[in-house]
């Protein structure tokens, strides 16, 4: 009792700030939990509906794919930033012309990328690009399909920035969690009514997202997000140019994100096969529940140094970061205890179905302790705007990774395991100089570059 009273003490006495940030964590908490079960239930029956080989090649194309959602230029990353700069200065108007230009930009680029890649999609060298035996027709088809509902899907998640910026990043997490909920749902139906169909799942697994945030669009900007809903007569090209301004850097940033996570599925692939993309994926979506768990504690402190910082509440800002890593303290004595356990976990959640190396969880918990500390400190350098060191590191990291993954991987013979190490390496750059970075602005001797 007495210590339930000193949380519920502690709770009361707290900065709102800090409270909403709390409850937001709550709140994704159980989203984001629901959707790492989610996760956790789509492998087993994904892999019995298509094959491990197929599935492997399904998770390729998808990361390959993806890449398309960085060519947003980073307009979500600086419409994040801007809307909640004018949220916190009550400039409403401001923030809903920010927000109604967004989605005519948004909608324009997504277009023509569309158009692009879909004439592209037929030129690709796909035998080169994949190794598989699923037919090289089906896979353009499904490719297709994917590129479509992404393009879609990166308007549409306007709604998702607009709620991370008002610091109500637990709803944000709701919608997300209620596509998965789809997801999971649809592939049930398909395994109970149809044979392995590599284009059936994709359409349940691409759809799904588009469902949910279209029907939520709709009832928020009607309802409680009235006051900022899009409207033609809203769009500014002035704000165009703020918004491109700042995502040109987010840009950069995010590219060099696609290459030190997104291309290990490409690299393994074209290295060793897609069967080793499964294994790797496994090993994957095991860590990450210990990285999606620390996201679901981070995230909402995002727009919260956003707000603390226009209005110049440094202490706030600090004492926040230390706790912050105080929290990854005992992240590295929870990924410990993962690693240690793995094979047992493996053998629990999929049987026989895929054998997962130590070596590969190993390297894997080290690339995820180094990816959550790293994600520390972008979190404040992104709220409080200072990215430009951020980006040259960043792509310092994205440049060394590839070669660094050949060589772990094929040279020292270490396999998909060389793959995450060498991301863990890469990663490195941005842990030290993000440090340093975040240390000179929070004593105030921040000058030139490090001020940037």
């Amino acid at each position: 009792m007495g210590s339930i009273r000193t949380v519920r003490a502690k709770l009361l006495t707290s900065h709102p700030r800090s409270l909403n940030a709390w409850r937001n964590t709550f709140i994704s908490a159980l989203a984001k939990g629901g959707g790492m079960v989610i996760s956790l239930l789509l492998v087993p029956v994904t892999i019995d509906y298509l094959s491990v080989e197929t599935y492997g090649t399904w998770l390729t194309i998808s990361s390959i794919l993806s890449i398309i959602s960085l060519l947003d230029i980073g307009l979500g990353n600086g419409l994040r930033n801007k809307f909640s700069e004018a949220v916190s200065r009550n400039e409403h108007e401001l923030a809903r012309s920010y927000i109604s230009t967004s989605y005519v930009l948004f909608g324009v680029i997504q277009l023509l990328l569309l158009l692009i890649f879909a004439v592209l999609i037929y030129w690709l060298p796909w035998p080169q690009l994949i190794s598989s035996n699923v037919d090289f027709r089906q896979m353009r088809l499904v490719a297709l399909i994917t590129i479509t509902a992404i393009s879609v899907k990166l308007v549409l998640d306007n709604i998702s920035t607009v709620l991370i910026a008002l610091q109500q990043v637990g709803l944000a997490n709701l919608l997300s969690l209620s596509g998965n909920v789809l997801v999971l749902a649809g592939t049930y139906w398909l395994a109970a009514v149809s044979e392995g169909s590599l284009m059936y799942l994709a359409t349940v697994t691409v759809s799904s997202p588009l469902i949910v945030l279209s029907v939520s669009s709709l009832l928020l900007y009607r309802g409680k997000l009235r006051i900022y809903c899009p409207a033609f007569s809203y769009v500014s090209k002035e704000h165009m140019g703020r918004l491109v301004a700042l995502g040109y850097q987010f840009f950069f940033i995010q590219i060099a994100v696609v290459i030190l996570f997104y291309s290990d599925n490409l690299i393994i692939t074209h290295l060793f096969g897609s069967a080793d993309v499964t294994v790797y994926a496994v090993a994957f979506r095991y860590f990450n529940i210990a990285s999606a768990a620390f996201a679901i504690i981070v995230s909402p402190y995002w727009p919260a140094f956003t707000e603390a910082y226009v209005k110049q509440d440094m202490p706030w800002v600090k004492a926040t970061y230390r706790r912050l890593q105080q929290l990854w303290i005992l992240l590295a004595l929870v990924i410990s205890g993962m690693i240690a356990f793995s094979g047992q976990f493996y053998n629990f959640w999929l049987t026989d179905r895929v054998d997962v190396p130590f070596t590969l969880s190993l390297c894997m918990g080290i690339s995820v302790l180094i990816t959550c500390w790293n994600n520390i400190t972008s979190t404040l350098l992104n709220g409080i705007g200072k990215i430009q060191l951020q980006l040259y590191y960043s792509l310092g990291s994205a440049l060394v990774n590839i070669p660094l993954s050949v060589f772990f991987a094929r040279t020292l013979a270490l396999g998909p395991a060389g793959v995450a190490l060498a991301t863990a390496v890469s990663l490195l750059i941005g842990t030290v100089l993000g440090g340093i970075q975040v240390e000179k602005i929070l004593s105030r001797k921040a000058a030139g570059l490090w001020d940037r």
